[in-house]
């Protein structure tokens, strides 16, 4: 087993409050509740599924979830934090885009956390960090947070590089057009493997491997080489002889989607593996940029715990790719085995492109029960 686990998920969504309320939604295949917006651009979170609670909040509500999941004692000492963001905070700017210079959860608080900023692949490039910290010894326990809220210097950025589409998107859809910004905020809790158990908390999944790189031939483009590289590295430094699930980053573009499938199918083919299934979340909550990964690693924890793999909410009509599965919008796949291997993809503009990878640790009760197709 890895000697690094995640004890503790939390999640902020337009499903609502909460890695339940995400897992729900997606493993059923609905759509969540999205507000109105005088941006085309966005899809704001509905607040009534927050029961009205701010943005400011919902970073603190995703980190006291993760830590309560993970069993953290209130009396110690808050674990280190990494924040997923654009850049910290410039004095007196309260502007969405940027990083808090102070967070307070509950009772816990951190002054200056360090903002790791990787464009949209800064949740896994912190992961990555994180990982690196604990297997050298200097932190048994590192959380990685962080929130997205709509606002106009996103959108605009995206309409500079034509990235943006029509709502909603339309991950590996023939119909894609590109991105809508989403929001919400997560956090994921990273400890060395024999932790956990002195408090009596339980591991949700190993982390396996992590790759975080910087490269391509393009500042805007996905590079399916390097795509390829940061999956086949990830699975070679584990030791896996295959994957069973990816949770793609297929924000709806038409370049990126091609590009990522084109490097899944390239892995397939050369590693001589049945097809993969393949799919996103950004269909269901549009793009949450830095924080994006979030959901995905939710996902994936709940893949490889019980054995579900959810379809992409939007897709109706998939693009055919050879060694690819790409599940339609309905229910989630069951699976006739395990889900030994969960791979979560995020790639960003500037050439930042990460893969995680998780492994099943032991069977789990499930979660869902709703009737779904057999997927072998």
């Amino acid at each position: 087993m890895s000697d690094v686990v995640v004890t503790g998920v939390g999640l902020v969504s337009a499903y609502g409050r909460g890695v339940p309320a995400l897992l729900d939604g997606l493993f059923a295949g609905r759509a969540p509740a999205v507000g109105a917006s005088d941006d085309a651009a966005t899809r704001p979170i509905d607040r009534a599924v927050l029961d009205g609670a701010a943005p400011s909040s919902w970073l603190a509500s995703a980190i006291g979830e993760a830590l309560a999941e993970a069993r953290w004692p209130e009396n110690s000492p808050p674990p280190l934090l990494l924040l997923a963001a654009q850049a910290e905070a410039p004095p007196g700017e309260q502007n969405a885009l940027y990083a808090p210079i102070t967070v307070v959860a509950d009772a816990r608080r951190w002054e200056r956390p360090l903002v790791v900023s990787h464009a949209c692949a800064s949740a896994l490039f912190a992961i990555h960090l994180a990982a690196r910290l604990i297997r050298a010894g200097i932190h048994d326990a590192v959380l990685v947070a962080g929130a997205s809220v709509c606002n106009p210097y996103a959108s605009e950025s995206l309409r500079v590089v034509k990235a943006i589409g029509t709502a909603p998107s339309r991950p590996f859809d023939r119909e894609r057009d590109g991105i809508l910004v989403g929001e919400g905020a997560g956090a994921v809790l990273l400890e060395r493997a024999a932790a956990p158990a002195a408090r009596g908390a339980t591991p949700l999944a190993a982390l396996a491997a992590s790759v975080a790189e910087i490269g391509g031939r393009s500042s805007v483009a996905s590079d399916p080489d390097v795509v390829y590289a940061c999956m086949a590295r990830a699975l070679d430094e584990a030791g896996a002889s295959g994957v069973d699930y990816v949770h793609a980053h297929a924000t709806g573009t038409v370049q990126g989607d091609a590009a990522e499938l084109e490097a899944v199918s390239r892995l397939v083919a050369e590693r001589g593996w049945p097809a993969v299934a393949v799919s996103s979340h950004k269909g269901a909550l549009g793009h949450l940029l830095h924080a994006s990964a979030f959901p995905g690693i939710a996902v994936a924890v709940a893949a490889v715990r019980e054995g579900g793999i959810p379809t992409t909410v939007g897709l109706r009509d998939p693009v055919e790719v050879e060694g690819v599965h790409l599940p339609v919008e309905g229910p989630a796949l069951r699976r006739d085995r395990p889900v030994e291997h969960a791979l979560v993809n995020a790639f960003g503009f500037g050439g930042n492109n990460a893969s995680v990878l998780l492994r099943r640790i032991s069977p789990a009760t499930p979660h869902h029960t709703t009737e779904s197709p057999e997927l072998g």
